[in-house]
């Protein structure tokens, strides 16, 4: 955790000190009301719109997303992957039918200061560029794919690092609204500039930076209605309710490992970590529900070259984005080991093809197909 304590108020550019902490969670919020830069937003999200595992109803996303890819080229192309009665699936070259989207950038952006001292977070902050006044619920959990990598900044009434030092719990700040409360959090230093540029007691502000989800399970436990991302950005801003938080935290492992990853800069190990994570973590697969008239199957993508690649996905909601009809569906490690030892035609996986994305070749997957060698031939 990063703590950031602002010593003196500029409108231009304030004066940050950055210290590391060893603390690994937020303690227990005593936040006090924070004027908002307008009336409290009403919850634009429903949960309802979240498409997870087992439910009866889901969003028909259709946001286009940007082109790109890491694997040499790969053009999504899902093909179908029938399942027998024995339940194993075998690989049948059939180009599922609708429109192709483009895939967004593969790499992840680099990282960015908009105020010196706080890093941003990027791929979020670009995420909340794009919402204006009466955004979809596809479009707001675009956003939410975003913030689950990453950090957010939340502001903390007085020091934080004296509050800490003297086991105090921290006041953060947030908005009541009767008998609603909100969470406030920040994607960017140029955010939480915004929302303390004009307050006559900005210089007692400071901040504390802590990764997202860590900050979602605060606002699950800590009884709040929900959390504001960059409250005083308006229109760039988002209200995300606690039972959405917490189905996405559900849905996902403790630190999101995967996605973490593929947000990090890369070197050429990366793909070497993201096979050890996914051998540890469950992901998941875009299944054809049939709905299009064509057998329920696997996604898959193809080179230019023609080799092909299984898509996995760190999160249900990356499923979603892409605004094709599949369902995500659960895929533990020792299925993927499953299948990829038993279709040699694999050439490998290509992670999160909304973006960030990884191609990773069967070669850097031992950690994955070990686990097939340990299942033997039961």
């Amino acid at each position: 955790m990063a703590l950031f304590s602002r010593r003196k108020k500029s409108v231009d550019q304030p004066d940050v000190e950055t210290e590391a902490s060893a603390a690994d969670a937020i303690p227990q919020t005593d936040g006090e009301p924070e004027a908002p830069a307008e009336s409290v937003p009403t919850v634009g999200i429903s949960v309802q719109a979240f498409r997870g595992v087992g439910a009866e109803a889901g969003p028909e996303v259709s946001a286009p997303v940007e082109s790109g890819s890491d694997a040499d080229g790969a053009v999504d192309e899902g093909i179908q992957v029938p399942r027998p009665a024995s339940g194993a699936p075998v690989i049948a070259e059939e180009q599922m039918g609708g429109p192709r989207l483009p895939l967004a950038p593969a790499l992840p952006p680099e990282q960015t200061h908009t105020v010196d001292g706080l890093v941003d977070n990027v791929l979020l902050r670009t995420a909340l560029a794009e919402v204006e006044e009466g955004a979809s619920n596809e479009q707001l959990l675009g956003v939410m794919r975003q913030s689950l990598q990453g950090h957010l900044y939340l502001r903390v009434h007085g020091d934080a690092r004296e509050q800490m030092a003297a086991g105090e719990s921290l006041s953060v700040g947030i908005v009541r609204d009767d008998d609603r409360t909100f969470m406030l959090a920040y994607s960017s230093g140029a955010a939480l500039q915004a929302s303390i540029q004009d307050e006559e007691d900005a210089a007692s502000t400071s901040a504390i930076a802590q990764p997202a989800t860590l900050v979602y399970q605060q606002v699950v436990n800590g009884g709040f209605t929900g959390i504001i991302i960059d409250n005083s950005s308006v229109p760039h801003r988002v209200v995300f309710p606690t039972e959405l938080l917490q189905k996405a935290l559900e849905q996902g492992d403790a630190e999101m490992s995967v996605k973490t990853l593929l947000a990090a800069p890369r070197d050429e190990q990366t793909p070497v970590r993201v096979a050890e994570a996914l051998a540890k973590t469950r992901s998941w697969v875009a299944i054809n529900d049939g709905s299009n008239g064509q057998p329920v199957g696997i996604a898959e993508a193809h080179t230019t070259d023609g080799r092909r690649f299984l898509q996995l996905f760190s999160h249900p909601l990356e499923v979603v984005v892409l605004g094709r009809n599949d369902q995500p569906m659960p895929f533990e490690p020792e299925q993927l080991a499953k299948v990829l030892s038993e279709h040699d035609e694999i050439a490998g996986v290509l992670v999160d093809i909304a973006g960030p994305s990884i191609a990773i070749e069967r070669e850097d997957l031992s950690a994955v197909m070990v686990l097939a060698v340990d299942l033997g031939d039961d």
